[in-house]
């Protein structure tokens, strides 16, 4: 009997100290835990920042699908400032009617593939058109804003913009407290890699953890694809680009998503063809300013080898060709007297034409064929040409659906500047904010569609 009562202060100590190592091993055992209990799959999965992003992820949303937001990096709606500011391009709208514009569905068509070389998809144009009788409704209700304004009713009918002063702040503002008050999902991880089953089914997203680097799978029925173009990195596309002639308007497009779609071996249309600006430039400030779409009189485009070309008597293309086959940094725009503000301040005065190339280092003397040089003084500008959107990308169906190979990619869709085919050569103004509130939504629609299925 005392052997027991001996025994009994080591086995209390003994249970006390299990009971302690118990509750320390519990404490990363419940980290564990909580770090499983993060969801690993959504039906839809929307990658990029874009407008276009977040209208597709609504859209999904608001058609009954779990969806997940990827930024991938990009603020969400960075690009609203440049759709707003453009304009939206529709017709059959109530501006219209109000100001007893005839402008039909098939005006607009023909329109937009005069203006694309006629190189468009006819198909996707189709189904674009089908669309337009609802794009001003639609733009109003997700921003509250009303496109009332037709600026240049007989030159360009379909062109619409807001009254609003505050129209792009409020246009970002509004689109963003409806991403905030839905059901969506917004991650900071990124996407790294598109999973396909053995069949070719898109089945799971490689995502990069923003809290630890690690990698890991990440679950899906859809994804939409809506990251924007490449208008940052245009001059890395294509090499021939003199890229001291170039400004990249939008740095923060680049092109994430179209070369994930290149190495999956995905369908490309029309991927050397981009909308440029002329610009007047301020080299030591970096600033600039697009030069207006009508030709001041008697002002020239030249550059330091010599060339000269006529602003009056040439074409915006022609124009811009001149500045992007001129010497690198060599290209400029001379006026006979100081130009209207705001451009002045990016102008220089020379007395005579032997200044002016000594300045800028010319090779050879400005040659005026046809034309008798112009009497000094000279105002002198820069020019370089902005890049603000790419027209080639990715090659979709009606439906928004990717393909290769001129197959449908089960599960995988497209929404915005990433998309090609529908501009052709060119891009009509206002288009941009359009073919956003198109392919969103009908991207959207299809992926939360296929995701029920």
């Amino acid at each position: 009997m005392p052997q027991r009562k001996e025994s009994s202060p080591l086995i209390v100590i003994f249970l006390v100290s299990a009971i302690l190592v118990i509750f320390i091993l519990q404490i990363p055992l419940q980290k564990v835990e909580t770090k499983a209990e993060i969801p690993r799959g959504a039906d839809v999965a929307v990658i990029g920042g874009m407008t276009a992003a977040l209208l597709s992820a609504l859209e999904a949303a608001e058609n009954g699908a779990q969806v997940f937001l990827f930024p991938n990096g990009q603020e969400p709606g960075e690009d609203s400032s440049f759709l707003v500011t453009g304009g939206l391009a529709a017709a059959l709208t109530p501006p219209q009617q109000e100001l007893e514009a005839e402008y039909t569905l098939e005006s607009f068509a023909e329109k937009i593939k005069e203006n694309g070389g006629g190189l468009n998809d006819p198909a996707l144009l189709d189904a674009f058109m089908i669309s337009v009788p609802d794009l001003y409704r639609e733009l109003k209700e997700i921003s509250g804003l009303d496109f009332d304004t037709l600026s240049q009713p007989d030159a360009k009918p379909y062109l619409h913009f807001s009254s609003q002063p505050d129209a792009v702040l409020q246009f970002k503002q509004n689109l963003l407290e409806r991403l905030k008050n839905s059901t969506i999902t917004v991650s900071e991880d990124k996407v790294k890699e598109l999973v396909f089953s053995p069949l070719g089914q898109l089945e799971a997203l490689m995502l990069e953890s923003a809290d630890d680097g690690e990698t890991y799978r990440f679950y899906i029925q859809a994804a939409v694809l809506a990251d924007g173009g490449y208008s940052g990195v245009a001059h890395c596309r294509h090499k021939y680009l003199p890229s001291d002639n170039l400004v990249n308007l939008r740095p923060a497009q680049k092109g994430e998503g179209l070369q994930m779609a290149e190495a999956l071996g995905l369908d490309l249309v029309q991927m050397g063809f981009f909308n440029a600006q002329l610009l007047c430039y301020a080299p030591l400030g970096d600033s600039y300013l697009p030069l207006p779409a009508e030709p001041w009189d008697d002002t020239f485009f030249i550059n330091t080898a010599g060339q000269v070309l006529s602003w009056e008597e040439s074409s915006y293309r022609e124009a811009v060709a001149f500045v992007l086959n001129s010497p690198p940094g060599g290209p400029f725009i001379m006026a006979p007297e100081e130009p209207p503000v705001p451009f002045a301040r990016f102008f220089k005065r020379f007395d005579n034409l032997e200044e002016l190339m000594q300045a800028y280092s010319f090779t050879s003397s400005p040659a005026f064929p046809r034309f008798r040089p112009p009497a000094p003084d000279y105002y002198v500008s820069p020019l370089r040409i902005g890049i603000d959107y790419t027209l080639g990308g990715i090659a979709v169906t009606p439906r928004a659906e990717i393909k290769k190979d001129g197959n449908i990619v089960p599960g995988l869709y497209a929404a915005g500047e990433i998309v090609g085919g529908l501009h052709g050569e060119a891009l009509l103004p206002g288009m941009a904010l359009s073919e956003t509130l198109f392919l969103a939504e009908t991207a959207g629609e299809a992926a939360a569609e296929y995701a029920r299925r």
